[in-house]
């Protein structure tokens, strides 16, 4: 099946032995969602002066579904169309001594519920 890289990094996978199984270049046109933040009244046991906003997320510039075809998106876009079954988020990530994040060792599918795959 067709794997494509929706996200502004190259995604690279690992198997447990760190060897790289396959490696996905960045998207030109990464699929983003944007935040609409807007403050809200002062809550109880929120100490003054820290800001307390409410936060809307809008949907991602995917494209439309294809037979066949999975792309990779960031786990916000993911959790913004829960719906979409073709999704691929990044996960069981690998981080180097900065912490910074270099591979993954698996893909979680956006919008599915957990089901037990017995080999």
């Amino acid at each position: 099946m067709p794997v494509v890289n929706l996200t502004p990094h190259m995604v690279t996978i690992v198997d447990d032995s760190s060897r790289v199984i396959q490696r996905w270049p960045r998207a030109d046109v990464p699929a983003r969602v944007e935040a609409v933040r807007v403050r809200i009244a002062r809550v109880a046991g929120v100490p003054e002066g820290v800001p307390l906003i409410a936060e809307e997320r809008t949907r991602a510039n995917l494209p439309e579904p294809q037979e066949g075809v999975w792309f990779i998106v960031s786990s916000v876009v993911g959790f913004a169309h829960p719906e979409r079954r073709d999704l691929l988020v990044p996960s069981d990530l690998v981080r180097d001594g900065k912490g910074v994040v270099t591979a993954c060792r698996s893909f979680v599918i956006s919008g599915s519920s957990v089901k037990k795959v017995t080999s």
